[in-house]
């Protein structure tokens, strides 16, 4: 299995947003909360990729628990659009996350309002 592109699925946020909801919470509980098996979870936080299935979990695990705690990154957004694009073969992946930004971007110029300095980053990067 090729390893995830990190413009896609920020996959060491994920893993870092896991290893502190375990140490606040138990293995068992997050594992129950992606859902997926307890021992998948701690192979995922001690470092090893997961299957497809698993990531599409963990990506919306990720977005979600970020959301609810009122927490707002570029990961996140790149979580989110990763989720948004799931369906989309892989190589037209990173055209349609640009456009998305693009779009997004002239929303809040259309807004007469500033662009956030993350969707700045973001496209800039992508």
């Amino acid at each position: 299995m090729t390893p995830p592109d990190p413009r896609r699925v920020p996959i060491e946020a994920i893993r870092e947003a896991a290893r502190r909801a375990v140490s606040e919470l138990s293995l068992r509980a997050v594992a129950r909360a992606i859902p997926m098996s307890p021992m998948g979870l701690q192979h995922f936080i001690n470092g090893t990729s997961p299957y497809r299935s698993t990531l599409r979990k963990l990506t919306a695990w990720y977005v979600n628990r970020g959301a609810s705690r009122g927490e707002f990154s570029e990961d996140t957004v790149l979580a989110a659009l990763a989720i948004l694009l799931d369906g989309l073969p892989d190589e037209q992946q990173p055209t349609a996350r640009a456009e998305l930004l693009d779009r997004i971007a002239a929303l809040y110029e259309g807004a007469g309002t500033e662009v956030p300095a993350w969707l700045k980053r973001l496209r800039r990067d992508d």
